[in-house]
């Protein structure tokens, strides 16, 4: 990479990213992906992975197998309708919300970022979040370009830092991090195509995000 350089790369069983990475490196997939969600040369190129698109140390294949995860793990997954669990829906909320998606840096305070019609995912996305969690992150990015700022501050009990912005107040707000849990949860309960250990650090991430980024808890134990 052109500015920064790539971390130490977490254990890819662990991560999903082994699993993942031998179902992205199809051409129709890659062709849809790149389209359907506003990628571009100029951003993932100079050792984000555009010259190398199936290499999972990289930061453009993990971000596809976060899109593939997000995308094919409800059984008919082809259903997007609204009326379904977020599941099937989630996929087409994401593709409909971004459509210019960026890859950089970052300064380590975040690992995505929504700005205007833009979607920045920072070394964190690539590098701190398994499979699940890119896929999460998507959902919670989207919800940003669906008109919902994070509205509160941390509670006291957080572990996202008591008293800082960032927090949604609550679970009915139905804002970004709601989103996130919701697809997390969905994916534990019935997500396909996947392993059992898979779901369950997706399960992990849900009840973390339940406990910690709502000013008021919702009060839910998956």
């Amino acid at each position: 990479m052109t500015s920064c350089s790539i971390p130490t790369i977490p254990n890819k069983d662990t991560s999903g990213d082994n699993l993942y990475g031998s179902r992205i490196c199809w051409q129709p997939f890659i062709d849809w992906a790149w389209q359907a969600h506003g990628f571009r040369k100029d951003y993932w190129d100079d050792g984000f992975g555009y010259e190398d698109c199936c290499n999972t140390d990289l930061p453009l294949a993990r971000t596809f197998n976060g899109i593939w995860l997000l995308n094919y793990s409800a059984e008919d997954y082809w259903n997007e309708e609204w009326s379904n669990n977020m599941l099937h829906w989630g996929r087409r909320y994401v593709r409909e919300q971004i459509d210019d998606l960026r890859s950089l840096c970052g300064d380590g305070s975040a690992v995505a970022a929504t700005i205007g019609n833009r979607h920045e995912l920072y070394l964190g996305f690539f590098y701190s979040k398994d499979v699940p969690g890119r896929a999460e992150t998507l959902c919670h990015e989207a919800r940003h370009r669906g008109g919902k700022p994070h509205n509160a501050v941390f509670p006291s009990w957080s572990a996202y830092g008591p008293g800082k912005g960032g927090a949604d107040s609550a679970w009915g707000y139905e804002g970004a991090w709601m989103y996130a849990a919701l697809y997390l949860w969905w994916f534990y309960a019935d997500g396909r195509r996947t392993t059992s250990a898979i779901r369950q650090a997706a399960k992990q991430r849900a009840q973390f995000v339940i406990d910690n980024a709502f000013a008021t808890h919702p009060g839910y134990v998956i």
